[in-house]
Order: C-alpha cells, then structure tokens, then sequence
C-alpha cells in the first residue's frame, strides 16, 4: 500500500469505533442487494406454483429491503462523520505544524502563505471527498461478491462467461488511474498558485490600486486559470468516460442475458423466473461496479492531495527541543553571543564569528544600515532561527537547553510592523498571556500611553481592531503592542525598530510608552533612529554582520567615526 494512503488509514484508525458501524452497515447492505434478486425468483415461482407461500415470502423480502436501507442510511452518515473528523484533524494539524515551523522554512516556501492556505483547504477537501468514498470501496466489492454468488446460484454457466469482460475493465481502469494521478498533481500544483495570487492581491490591495495594477493581477490570474481549467478538463475527461463506457458494456450484457434466456427458455431448459432474478441481479452488479469505479478513481486524486498535506506534515525544518529541558530560572546574569555564524542563504553569510555579552538589566542597542544583521540577533536569541555555528547562553544554558514556549515567555517582541489579532482590544493586550486580569490590562494600556485613545472610543476595551488592527493608527497599534509587553511581564525586551514608521507626534507618546516598558528589564533594540538609543548602556554598530564601533552615544560620537556619520545625516 503507498504511504500516504496508509497514513490516511492510520488517522482513519483513530475513529475505529465508527468504523466498525461502516463494516457491519455495509456487510448488511451487501447481503441484502444480494438476496433481493433471490426472493423475486422465489416470488414468481410461489405465483404459479406455491401461491400460499407468497405472502411469506413477501413479507420476508420486505423485511430485507428494510434493513438493507437502514443500514445504507447509517453506512454513509456514519463515513461522512468519520471524513469530516479526519479533515479537521488535518487542518488543526497543518496549522499546528505551520506555526511552529521556523522562519527559514515560510521565508522561502515558494508559494507563500496562499500556498499554504491551499495545502490546508484545497487539499484537504479533495481528501475529504475521498474518504467518504472510502466506504463505498469496502461495500461495492462485498456487494459484487454476494450478487456474483446470486448469479452463480441462478445460472452458473452464463455468469462465467460474463467474468471473461471483468480483466477488461481492471485494465483500462488502471490505465486511467494512472493518467488521474499525472494530471491531479499539475492541477494542485496550479490550484496553489491561483490561491497565492488571490491572496496576494487581497494583502497588497492598496499598493495595487495605488500603482494601477488591477489589469495586470486580472492578466496574472486569467493565465493561472486557463492552466488550471486545462488541467481540470483532462482529468474531467478521464473521469467521465468511465461512465458511459461501463453503461453501454452493461447494456452489452443485459441484451446477450436476454438473448440467451430466450434460447434456453424456448428449448425449455429455463423459465421466466430464472431470467427476471438473473437481469435483476445482473442490474445491481452494475451499480456496485460503477460506485468501486468512482471510489477508485476518487482516490487517484486523494493520494495526490495526501502526499502534498502529509508531506508537508513530515517537513523537517521545526526546531528541534531538548527533552527533558532546561528550566528558565530568574538567576541568570547575562546573555552571551558566543562566535555566532548565520546566513540566510547557503555561500552569503550575514553574521560572522559575532561575540557579545549583555549584562542582566541593561539596555543593549543595534545601529547599522539595512541588512547588516541587527533584527537577525533578536531573532536568534528567540530561536526564530538556530545559529549556523557558535552558541548563544542565558546564564549558563544555551537558549536550545529550554523549552521554546518556555525560552519565548520569558521575552517580549515589539516591531515595527505590528500584528493585532481580529478582536478586541482588551483580548490583543491579553495575547501575550493566558492569564487574564482586567485590573492589570487597564495599568498596563496607561503605562503605555494607550489609556487616552482607548477612553475615547465607545465601547473602549471591547473595540474590535479590525484586521491586523486596521481601525487603528499607527502610533495607536505601537501603543497596543506596548501594552501588551508590559502586560506580559517578561524579563528580556527587544525592540525592533518599534517608532520607525511613526510620526513625530505618535513617536512621541509611544517613546514615553517605551520608557516605562524598559524599568527594570534586559532591553535590546533594533534602532534606525539613533534619537531613540542615546540613552542606551551600550551600542553597537554593525556593518555586514561585524561589529565595528562599540560604546555609549557620548564615545561613539567622540570616535567621529560610522555612527557619527549616522548621527550626523539624521540629526540634519
């Protein structure tokens, strides 16, 4: 069996009660279709020879046409149930694995986060539509066999020379399989696409009305389309060959059935009963056939989809966490950048050989231009990204001895591009945290200087942000994120470029916002102003991963050197 249909089966597993309804269900349904045809021989014979035992065998017949559809209603509610609880599964699964995959791996997935969300619907609903095709690959066989064992009963002869057609079919469903799974795969690989397109259009809406590339994202989509429907055609058309071409071999049959009744019939060999229970056996066949056919062809399709999602699930690039770990204790005195190495691409190192010490509670800044490495420090020390070499310490552990939940509590991240949740603003303040506490969140809105703003709003605490808190300004959305570090209470602070985008008027209140979250934590900021760090213990400047000055504002300015010469071009 492929691996990914056995990794289907192992989630499949999980819900094994509900399975065994879906066996005995489609056992029952089975054996009914295969006695029906049975009891109407029985019944046409009682007509002309047995009349008093008609009425029995009615009544038994009935019986078994009800619990035949009985146990067809809860064989296809029970499956259905069971799909719809394996594609959650995968969804809450594949979200799960998303965000705790490092940032290597989403900086350079190729589709983006579109292809992501299309791993997560696209993909799992073929897989849904699969599984619920499932069962129809464990009762149409069951159902052939009981009414194959019907047709041997009624004429043993003729079914045989009917099985002669049965390789032909398996081949050319093979063949077709085959060509499904070929052009499945393309198609999916174009779905995605489609999917990051929409997506990217949606995020970057007001930088595409702004530059007038509404054409151009309609040209983009259209030709992704046309691949798309290319592909969805050839598979379309695979598909829906199989059915009239198993309907006119049916048809085929039924007129040879009826020819050779009529033969034997004449030369009085066989009766009127035999050939009604034989065409209406021979009938259902078809119907099992055609379902195993479906179901089979589905899950051509499926295994497409299944390889991609449980690929995906097997990606290797999370970061690995020392078991049992270390615990986080508050007697560390320093954090030490030990002959860090790490770059983004393999051949173009960012940081070299980087050596640092920061003393507990001091406030440690980065200068530099773009790309010299300074938001790639912070993100080490989160373990966003491991280190290509060298190690980095909280006190004598390495950040890779603890637990990464554990690690990140124990620091809190305010950026220049903030996100707030689609909620309230009470619940974005509280994100940092699981423990709520209405009296902390109101101190922590006032020590950031977000009080006044929220005060003014109608339903205050309980105004919805909007989208990545688009109802808000930015200087408001900066103080949110403020609040929402001080709220969280936790010892390491790192500010990254968190006033660079604001105005001189928001960057004024959220500066006084910034100076209450510094009392008293282990502060290291990410600086494009250098206003904003004069009072910083010590700054660095870094120039292609290296360290090149390193001292307070008062001796940086007196080398005369590179922040100088920063300084100097901001301050005119």
């Amino acid at each position: 069996m492929p691996h990914e249909l056995r990794l289907i089966l192992k989630d499949l597993i999980k819900h094994k009660p509900k399975l065994i309804i879906v066996a005995i269900t489609g056992v029952l349904m089975a054996l009914g279709q295969g006695m029906l045809s049975i009891m109407i021989k029985e019944m046409i014979e009682a007509a002309t020879k047995k009349p008093d035992q008609l009425g029995h065998i009615a009544i038994q017949s009935l019986l078994v046409i009800f619990v035949m559809n009985i146990s067809r209603y809860f064989h296809i509610f029970t499956m259905n149930v069971v799909s719809e609880k394996v594609s959650q599964g995968l969804r809450e699964k594949l979200q799960l694995k998303f965000i705790n995959l490092d940032l290597k791996f989403h900086n350079k997935y190729i589709s983006g986060s579109g292809g992501l969300m299309s791993r997560t619907f696209n993909d799992v609903k073929v897989i849904h539509d699969g599984l619920r095709l499932f069962a129809d690959l464990f009762s149409a066989p069951l159902t052939f066999i009981f009414l194959m064992a019907a047709l041997f009963y009624l004429d043993w002869q003729l079914t045989l020379y009917i099985l002669v057609v049965a390789p032909i079919l398996l081949f050319i469903l093979k063949q077709i399989s085959k060509s499904i799974r070929k052009y499945s795969l393309m198609g999916m690989q174009q779905l995605e696409d489609i999917t990051s397109t929409v997506k990217e259009s949606l995020d970057g809406v007001r930088t595409i009305q702004s530059f007038s590339l509404q054409n151009i994202l309609k040209s983009k989509l259209a030709k992704q389309g046309d691949a798309f429907i290319f592909m969805r055609k050839k598979i379309h058309s695979r598909i829906e060959f199989m059915g009239p071409f198993t309907e006119f071999l049916a048809a085929f049959i039924v007129l040879a059935i009826m020819f050779y009744f009529a033969e034997r019939i004449k030369s009085g060999v066989s009766n009127e009963s035999m050939l009604i229970g034989f065409v209406t056996a021979m009938l259902q066949v078809n119907l099992p056939f055609k379902k195993f056919q479906e179901a089979y062809v589905r899950v051509q399709e499926t295994r497409v989809s299944a390889i991609r999602v449980y690929g995906m699930l097997e990606e290797s690039s999370a970061l690995a966490e020392t078991s049992p770990p270390a615990v986080f204790t508050d007697s560390w005195s320093e954090i030490k950048y030990k002959n860090v190495s790490f770059s983004y691409e393999p051949g173009k190192p960012l940081l070299q050989n980087f050596n640092l010490t920061i003393k507990k509670g001091s406030t440690v800044a980065f200068v530099g231009e773009s790309g010299s490495g300074k938001s790639t420090l912070a993100n080490l020390l989160m373990r966003f990204y491991d280190p290509d070499q060298g190690e980095i310490y909280i006190g004598l552990n390495n950040v890779k001895e603890f637990a990464l939940n554990d690690l990140r509590q124990k620091m809190a991240l305010v950026s220049q591009d903030v996100f707030l949740f689609s909620d309230t603003i009470e619940k974005n303040i509280q994100a940092g945290t699981e423990q709520f506490e209405a009296v902390k969140i109101r101190k922590s809105a006032q020590a950031a200087h977000a009080l006044e703003f929220i005060e003014k709003m109608p339903e205050k605490f309980q105004t919805h942000v909007g989208e990545r808190g688009n109802l808000l300004s930015g200087g408001e959305k900066q103080r949110i994120a403020i609040a929402r570090a001080i709220y969280k209470d936790a010892p390491i602070l790192i500010l990254d470029e968190a006033t660079s985008a604001l105005d001189s008027v928001s960057e004024e209140k959220v500066q006084l916002g910034l100076q209450e979250l510094v009392k008293g934590r282990t502060t290291l900021i990410i600086a494009h102003r250098l206003s904003t760090i004069q009072n910083a213990d010590q700054i660095l400047v870094l120039k292609h991963g290296y360290v090149v000055e390193q001292g307070t504002h008062k001796e940086l300015l007196d080398l005369g050197r590179e922040y100088n010469r920063l300084f100097q071009s901001q301050t005119k």
